[in-house]
């Protein structure tokens, strides 16, 4: 397997100003290690209000991504790092100047040089996310600026604001208050698509994290023989409704998961027709084929999130849209 070593510059670079610069506290409040969970929170006199639950909503878990594993590293005993309410042991105008950022590295099974890197900064506004992305966007403050372009690796809509860097296969984005960075450090066959894929997964997470941190959109219903189905779980991404696979099964769809520490696969049947996703996948396996899909598939709370009118047309169920309302109609 063909590795890319260049991986060291921008993302050592990254996470050692998350640790030692970005998220250091003046006065700390508390710091815990457990679990490789590195939690510090620095808000003596401000909070933006979020715990540390809040900030692991907005990424993975441990075991999310097959073929992949958090491992804490050997000298900082840690793989996923909370910074809660930086700037919040000082003195200022409600939340300005604030943030909680919380990275997460995984690292490859099979092997341990590829490495997955996910970071989520929370800021007090939609207007300081934009000031984030403007700062990793300097050329002043990035070498690697040469490298950005706009837009996504599959040129598909990603958050509202999006930048990659394609040698690095980074991508940065906003989601309403939230800046996100991913990066992919590995073999160089595809790795953009699987970094963009892991950040359609992360967008999910934000529009649907409790605190509402992106402006709220009209809620979808979802309906089967006039019943709501995955209920708070439905959204558009850019115009493609994705829903929990298992909002099909009162659509008389049967589903069978095979999930273990490298892959996650769900087999949708109905009437002698099939369906196979797999987790960060962009293409879906049917009776007649293979499928590309609008939206890569991804994991949230043990279950499996796909394009709803692609999967659902696939095994026979009529899927008609009004306004904020989606009836499926098994035939």
């Amino acid at each position: 397997m063909k590795v890319r070593h260049s991986f060291c510059g921008i993302s050592i670079f990254l996470f050692a100003i998350l640790i030692w610069q970005g998220g250091k506290c003046m006065v700390q409040v508390s710091r815990e290690l457990r679990d490789g969970v590195d939690v510090e929170r620095c808000g003596t006199i401000r909070s933006l209000g979020l715990t540390e639950e809040d900030m692991l909503a907005l990424i993975y878990g441990k075991e999310d991504i097959p073929g992949f594993e958090c491992v804490p590293h050997p000298y900082s005993g840690s793989h996923t790092v909370i910074r809660l309410d930086v700037g919040g042991d000082k003195p200022g105008s409600g939340n300005k100047g604030m943030y909680s950022k919380i990275a997460r590295w995984w690292t490859g099974i099979d092997n341990r040089r590829v490495k997955i890197y996910a970071e989520c900064t929370v800021t007090p506004s939609e207007q300081a996310a934009d000031s984030w992305l403007k700062m990793i966007l300097d050329p002043i403050a990035s070498s690697g600026a040469i490298n950005f372009r706009q837009g996504s690796f599959s040129g598909l809509p990603l958050g509202d604001n999006c930048w990659r860097n394609p040698p690095f296969n980074t991508l940065f984005f906003t989601v309403g208050r939230v800046g996100v960075i991913v990066q992919i450090f590995g073999p160089s066959e595809a790795n953009g698509l699987f970094a963009e894929a892991l950040g359609v997964g992360i967008e999910y997470l934000i529009r649907l994290h409790p605190k509402r941190l992106v402006e709220t959109s009209k809620p979808i219903t979802v309906l089967v023989a006039n019943q709501p189905v995955a209920q708070g779980k439905a959204i558009s991404l850019s115009g493609v409704t994705v829903v929990p696979i298992s909002a099909l099964e009162p659509a008389r769809v049967t589903l069978k998961t095979n999930r273990t520490s490298k892959e996650w696969v769900v087999t949708a049947t109905r009437n002698g027709r099939w369906v196979k996703v797999k987790a960060f996948s962009w293409e879906m396996e049917t009776g007649r084929g293979k499928v590309k899909l609008e939206r890569p598939v991804f994991p949230d709370k043990g279950e499996l999130i796909v394009p709803l009118r692609q999967v659902a047309e696939a095994l026979g169920i009529a899927v008609h849209q009004k306004g904020q309302t989606i009836a499926l109609l098994p035939k």
